[in-house]
C-alpha cells in the first residue's frame, strides 16, 4: 500500500526562478528548506518528490511574495515543454476530442492521486481536474497552476483569443475573485465538485491551429522515457524515491523520509516489513545504485562522492562498496571507465 502520491520535479516549472527574482536566492532557500525538500532538485528536473510537497512549496512561494495568484502566475509562466513527454503527447493530438483523452490517459504517468475528467452534458463539454489524496495546504494555488495551462493548451486548437463558457473551482470564493475573473477571462464558480474549464461542445472536433515545432515532437524516446518516469506503485518503491531525492542534501534518516510522506517512522517500518524490506536495506540499495552511476560516468572524486551519499567517513564509504561489488570504489572504476 502506497502512502504518498507522487510527481515529477519538473513539475515547480519556474517557482524557484520566480522567488529569486521577487525575493532573493534567501527566499528560495527558506521556502525549500522549510519544507524539507532539497533546494538542488530544480536542477534534477526527472527527481520524483511527494504531491504534497510540490503543492505545499507553492504554498509557500506565494506566502513569501506575498501573492494571491501565484498559482495562476506560476501556472501561465509555464511553456509545454516544462511538463516534460507528458504533456507533448497530449499537444500532439489531431484535436481538441483527442487532446482531451489523451490527458485522461497519460497523466497516471506524470503524477499519481490527480485526475484528469471528461463530461459531456446537453452542449457542454467539462474538461476535469480533480487531486484525489486528502491534502489542503497548497491545493488551491495547484488547482490555479494545473487549470492556466489547460486553458493554454485548448488555446493551441481554439485561437489565443478564445474564452470558455465558465470556469469551476472546488475551493470556496476568495477576497480577490474579479481578479481571478480578469486572468481566466471568465466568470468563475466556486465550491464546485471538481475544477474544470467548459466550453462548447460543437468545438471538440477543432483542429489545432498551430503545427507543433519539429523539436516538440512526441518521439519514441519520449514515450519511453513517459513509462521509465512512471510514479512509484508501491510503498518500497517510494522510499526509494524518497531516498533518491534526499540525497540530494546528503541525508539519509528514516525521521526525515517519513515526514516527507506524511506517514511515522514506526508506520513506515511495519509498511516496508508488510514488503519484505527494512529501510536500512533500501538506503543500502539507493546508495549502491548511486555510487555505481557516479563511478561510472563521472570523474568525481570518491571522497565526494562517499561524502554526497551521506558518509562521514571515506573509509565506511570503501568497506560497504567492497561489500556490494567486491572491488574497492577506486578499482571498480578503473575497470568501468568514467
Amino acid at each position: 500500500m502506497i502512502t504518498a502520491s507522487f510527481t515529477i520535479a519538473r513539475g515547480l516549472g519556474p517557482l524557484p526562478r520566480m522567488l529569486e527574482a521577487a525575493r532573493g536566492a534567501p527566499a528560495v532557500a527558506r521556502v525549500f528548506h522549510a519544507e524539507g525538500v532539497p533546494i538542488e532538485i530544480a536542477s534534477n528536473q526527472h527527481q520524483k518528490l511527494p504531491l504534497r510537497s510540490l503543492m505545499a512549496l507553492m504554498e509557500r512561494g506565494a506566502r513569501e511574495v506575498g501573492d494571491d495568484l501565484f498559482g495562476i502566475a506560476l501556472g501561465g509562466a509555464m511553456r509545454p515543454e516544462d511538463f516534460g513527454p507528458f504533456a507533448r503527447y497530449m499537444l500532439a493530438a489531431r484535436d481538441v476530442r483527442s487532446l482531451l483523452a489523451r490527458s485522461t490517459r497519460a497523466i497516471t504517468y506524470h503524477q499519481s492521486g490527480t485526475g484528469f475528467s471528461i463530461k459531456v452534458s446537453n452542449d457542454l463539454v467539462w474538461w476535469g481536474y480533480r487531486v484525489v489524496e486528502p491534502i489542503s495546504i497548497g491545493r488551491r494555488d495547484h488547482i490555479d497552476h494545473i487549470l492556466k495551462p489547460m486553458l493554454n493548451g485548448l488555446r493551441r486548437y481554439l485561437g489565443d483569443s478564445w474564452v470558455p463558457s465558465r470556469i469551476e473551482v472546488e475551493y470556496g470564493r476568495p477576497k480577490w475573485w474579479r481578479e481571478l475573473e480578469d486572468v481566466f477571462r471568465a466568470q468563475v464558480f466556486f465550491d464546485m465538485p471538481t475544477n474544470a474549464v467548459v466550453f462548447e461542445k460543437r468545438l471538440l472536433d477543432r483542429l489545432a491551429l498551430r503545427p507543433i515545432p519539429l523539436g516538440q515532437l512526441i518521439t519514441g524516446r519520449d514515450l519511453r522515457q513517459l513509462v521509465a518516469e512512471r510514479p512509484p506503485r508501491t510503498q518500497a518503491e517510494a522510499v526509494r524515491e524518497i531516498i533518491r531525492l534526499r540525497l540530494l542534501d546528503s541525508i539519509v534518516d528514516i525521521d526525515g523520509a517519513a515526514i516527507l510522506l506524511g506517514i511515522g517512522p514506526r508506520t513506515l517500518q511495519r509498511q516496508l516489513a508488510g514488503e519484505n524490506y527494512t529501510y536500512r536495506e533500501l538506503v543500502e540499495q539507493t546508495r549502491m545504485e548511486r555510487a555505481l552511476a557516479l563511478l561510472r560516468e563521472t570523474a568525481e572524486p570518491v571522497t565526494a562522492i562517499a561524502l554526497s551519499l551521506g558518509y562521514s567517513e571515506i573509509a565506511s564509504f570503501s568497506r560497504a562498496f567492497q561489500r556490494w561489488t567486491g572491488f574497492a570504489p577506486s578499482r571498480y572504476r578503473c575497470r568501468s571507465g568514467p
